[in-house]
């Protein structure tokens, strides 16, 4: 039985020199990178003061079934390329490309990261502010809420009520996620003031937000 660690006959050049232990590295090691790279800029969020801002997303609206569809089908494709070049020029040809293909994703993701802290840094929302308590400057817009849904916490978000608003000056609709329990009374037709800034690099956050006015009820029909 062959030791993983000597090369084989058919080895050459940076095959031939590759140990197990190289390959355990490859495999932990960006990812480690990725985690501790998040932690620390966690951290380094958590000491500045107030929270962080809340980044207003474009709603994306589907213009056909492609646009859906189309990220099945280009991961397919991939798979099927992936595993016919290894099957045509053999696993220990295509594993380099696989292991650099490995080591890029996680220095994007890492890179990914890094580009979201500085564009954040500096744009931070105060506690008081979160809790509704501090109204607005005069350069406020006032937005009005298109929809509301409550969002249950999850292991990709913290949960909290999801607006859709329409923001005078931007012509799509834009959403907005608070996690202040008070934003679960936000109903669709009330105006919330907002205070939003750009980022350093690009996108939009809001740095103040305060319900400006509720929707009146409508009175109950008056009975025959």
């Amino acid at each position: 039985m062959n030791d993983p660690d000597i090369p084989l006959p058919s080895q050459t050049g940076l095959l031939a020199r590759w140990t197990s232990l190289q390959t355990a590295w490859l495999l932990f090691a960006p990812p480690a990178v990725t985690v501790g790279l998040n932690w620390v800029l966690a951290r380094l969020t958590e000491r500045q003061p107030g929270t962080p801002a809340l980044p207003l997303v474009p709603v994306s609206v589907p213009s056909g079934v492609m646009d859906l569809v189309w990220p099945v089908v280009v991961a397919v494709i991939v798979l099927v390329v992936a595993v016919l070049l290894m099957r045509r020029l053999g696993w220990r040809r295509v594993m380099p490309v696989i292991g650099v293909f490995w080591l890029l994703l996680w220095l994007g993701g890492s890179a990914a990261l890094l580009h979201r802290h500085l564009n954040e840094q500096g744009l931070f929302l105060h506690d008081a502010t979160a809790l509704g308590t501090t109204a607005p400057g005069p350069a406020s817009v006032n937005a009005q809420v298109l929809s509301s849904l409550f969002i249950r916490a999850s292991l990709r978000s913290m949960g909290g009520t999801e607006l859709v608003l329409q923001v005078p000056g931007l012509n799509a609709p834009y959403r907005l996620l608070l996690e202040d329990p008070e934003a679960t009374q936000i109903k669709a037709g009330d105006t919330l003031a907002l205070q939003f800034s750009p980022g350093r690099f690009s996108g939009l956050f809001v740095t103040d937000w305060q319900v400006a006015m509720r929707k009146t009820p409508a009175p109950p029909a008056a009975l025959q």
